[in-house]
């Protein structure tokens, strides 16, 4: 079974702020149970909703558990019950540079290459395996873990966000009109931009510019591609079909210079 031992140093993000709303709080998870909990709650979303297919032992424990969870840190957000008792009902997957070099890579480079993000002279954050229990899946959520991202970006001076967001499904042409908007109007500056693996690129010029109507194809983003463009986030070059997750994804990219507590509350008001 995976040890898991939190990323450090672990950051107190009860000391930057009031990260609360009602009976709702988002921590860095510091116990061995909460970190379990976060990846029960992926398994649930991950392989019972969403359809991905789990490996044997992934399916044995019911948690969608790997590598990488013992090197990074898992922003949760809790809901505290009666008697100090409290449940995880969503969580972010965090991995710096620093932490990242014990295990000599980051989790997006499977599927890009990332050398514009690793030669990158600042701090940077990969984040990762978002997801929220289908009955928590409200603003209040989704608000506390933006603004445990931005307490964690300031904590650590991050400059640069990127990791990769997802499509459901592995068949890039049912999207072709949101993939195409992402090509045509927000992908990375050369000097930040990934691109996906060569056996794994999927052209994500589907739709000529002038045929893709703006308005529509961004309505029909996930709600999270949706928050990171709000930030000024951009996309990589192509997408990659994750058939084990049953997912279309796309790298994301993003500067931290929005990353604040105000910007998060005003847009996290239309999430959808």
């Amino acid at each position: 079974m995976l040890s898991i031992v939190p990323a450090s140093p672990t950051p107190s993000l009860h000391d930057l702020g009031d990260l609360r709303a009602g009976n709702l709080e988002v921590i860095v998870a510091e116990r061995g149970e909460d970190i379990e909990a976060a990846q029960c709650l992926r398994y649930r979303v991950f392989f019972d909703e969403m359809g991905a297919v789990p490996r044997a032992d992934i399916a044995c424990h019911k948690r969608d558990a790997d590598a990488f969870d013992a090197v990074c840190d898992h922003l949760v957000v809790v809901e505290h019950r009666s008697r100090g008792r409290h449940r995880v009902v969503g969580t972010y997957r965090l991995l710096r540079r620093e932490a990242m070099k014990s295990i000599g890579k980051f989790y997006s480079d499977g599927e890009y290459d990332l050398a514009p993000i690793h030669n990158y002279p600042g701090e940077i954050l990969e984040v990762g395996r978002s997801c929220v229990d289908a009955e928590y899946r409200n603003r209040a959520v989704m608000q506390l873990l933006w603004r445990g991202i931005g307490a964690y970006v300031a904590c650590f001076n991050i400059e640069l966000m990127f990791g990769c967001a997802s499509f459901p499904g592995t068949d890039p042409l049912q999207h072709a009109a949101a993939l195409s908007f992402l090509h045509h109007y927000h992908i990375a500056p050369e000097a930040l931009r990934p691109s996906a693996l060569p056996g794994r690129f999927v052209d994500m010029n589907l739709m000529p510019k002038e045929a893709v109507d703006v308005r529509k194809a961004f309505a029909l983003l996930p709600a999270l591609i949706k928050g990171y463009l709000r930030l000024g986030g951009y996309v990589g070059l192509g997408a990659v079909v994750d058939p084990e997750y049953n997912t279309t994804d796309v790298s994301i990219v993003v500067k931290t210079d929005l990353v604040t507590d105000k910007y998060i509350q005003r847009y996290g008001k239309s999430d959808s």
